[in-house]
């Protein structure tokens, strides 16, 4: 599937020809409280990174930032409501891969357009966990790529939904590994967890932050970490390529956005504000406990990783066929 799109204004400078109108309000920059919006339900990995966010941007920008949870389809309703916002600095919406990489190419008709949003930063990732409950006989990855092949389509796994990050490594997973193993989903990543947890399920990519109590629990067992480097929170659990999966990489990414039209010089001080609250040390630890690594790459690379992410996604949707039904 291909698909068009064009990331604006962010990248291409301050246009010389802009009114003199525009530029004041823009140095002024911000004179009122900023609203972020969230796709996804209060207390998840998004939220909790939006309200770090939101807290140390307030500070740091002498005006209040507000999370506005709006959830619902993938994150696609918050993301709509953005793009169809005033570009003016004062709506903004903090959404992950799952939303601006997957959804487009599994949601018709989309919510909004795709070149409706100006990239910001890329502010974080978070690898999930191929964990399995703790009654499945397997050691390691292999183990789980032999019982898989050995008897197809016996073994299952959870995930948050149709069309979400954890189902999406998973497809990629038995892609690379030609393995047959069949989705399970619920209704979040929670739920999803608590599957492997209980045994309902054989197996899961989980969201780390929500496992890892469960896991040095003894309830489930951690088998891989889905990024491209191994978790501090569990140093000694591999990544799924270390252990034999080549160019396997599925972390949940977050990002911030911005209308489409935002003038650029707000656009930067935006970025601007995020790179510095992401410096802070404490922030750093606070959120490392939740299994997310600050980032705080700037619009280019943002631009960069929309593209690599909608190409990456969009080939193994078509591939294997995948949709929210």
């Amino acid at each position: 599937m291909k698909l068009k799109y064009a990331w604006a204004t962010a990248l291409t400078g301050i246009l010389v020809a802009a009114a003199p109108a525009a530029f004041a309000q823009s140095a002024a920059y911000p004179t009122q409280s900023i609203r972020m919006v969230v796709g996804w339900t209060a207390g998840g990995a998004t939220d909790i990174l939006a309200r770090q966010l939101a807290t140390q941007m307030g500070k740091q920008l002498e005006q209040p930032v507000v999370v506005d949870n709006r959830p619902g389809a993938a994150g696609t309703i918050a993301q709509g409501e953005v793009t169809r916002a005033k570009p003016d600095g004062y709506t903004l919406v903090l959404a992950t891969n799952s939303t601006y990489a997957i959804a487009p190419h599994l949601i018709k008709p989309l919510p909004y357009r795709l070149d409706g949003l100006t990239p910001i930063a890329l502010v974080g990732t978070s690898p999930l966990i191929l964990t399995v409950r703790p009654t499945l006989n397997v050691q390691g990855v292999k183990g789980v790529i032999d019982l898989a092949k050995q008897q197809p389509g016996r073994l299952n796994y959870s995930s948050g939904g149709n069309g979400s990050t954890s189902n999406l490594a998973s497809e990629l997973f038995k892609d690379l590994t030609n393995t047959a193993i069949t989705h399970i989903p619920y209704k979040g990543g929670g739920p999803a967890t608590l599957a492997v947890a209980a045994g309902e399920v054989d197996l899961g990519f989980v969201d780390i932050g929500v496992a890892i109590p469960m896991i040095r629990s003894g309830r489930m067992k951690a088998v891989a970490v889905s990024g491209s480097s191994r978790s501090p929170l569990l140093p000694q659990v591999p990544t799924v390529e270390e252990a034999g999966v080549p160019r396997f990489d599925a972390s949940t990414k977050f990002a911030l956005f911005a209308p489409a039209g935002t003038p650029p010089a707000i656009v930067a001080r935006l970025y601007e504000s995020v790179r510095s609250v992401l410096s802070n040390e404490d922030l750093k630890a606070r959120l490392s406990q939740q299994g997310i690594e600050l980032v705080a790459s700037g619009p280019a690379e943002l631009d960069k990783d929309v593209k690599e992410g909608l190409a990456k996604w969009g080939r193994l949707i078509t591939e294997r066929k995948l949709s929210l039904d």
